[in-house]
């Protein structure tokens, strides 16, 4: 069940795991049995940090990053659609949403998971 809120439906070949991966809130007895992988974003850009620390970097850095699931049935009901359109357009994906103030690593590396053109800097 969790594994596919962590990248279900969302862009393929990103290098900012803020477009790839997903970050739900959870209740305290998921997130124990889960081992707070529902910091999922957290997790991938920050490998080193250990799960019982996940909620505390999440504090930490949620200004920088597209804003959470709420919980785990709002996931599901971003995932599903966006399973069924790759079902039948394989290029379909959920566009996270980066707060205005951040710049994505490396934009010209994951143009289309951005929608368009790269503005010349």
């Amino acid at each position: 069940m969790t594994g596919l809120l962590q990248h279900g439906g969302l862009a393929d070949n990103v290098i900012d795991h803020r477009l790839n991966s997903r970050s739900v809130y959870m209740n305290p007895i998921s997130r124990f049995i889960y081992w707070n992988m529902n910091y999922h974003v957290e997790h991938h850009m920050f490998p080193m940090v250990p799960y019982h620390a996940l909620p505390r970097l999440h504090e930490i850095i949620k200004h920088d990053m597209p804003a959470p699931n709420r919980s785990i049935a709002e996931a599901f009901r971003e995932v599903w659609p966006a399973l069924k359109g790759q079902l039948r357009y394989e290029d379909h994906f959920i566009k996270r949403e980066l707060p205005a103030t951040v710049k994505p690593y490396r934009q010209d590396f994951h143009v289309s998971a951005l929608g368009g053109a790269v503005a010349a800097e």
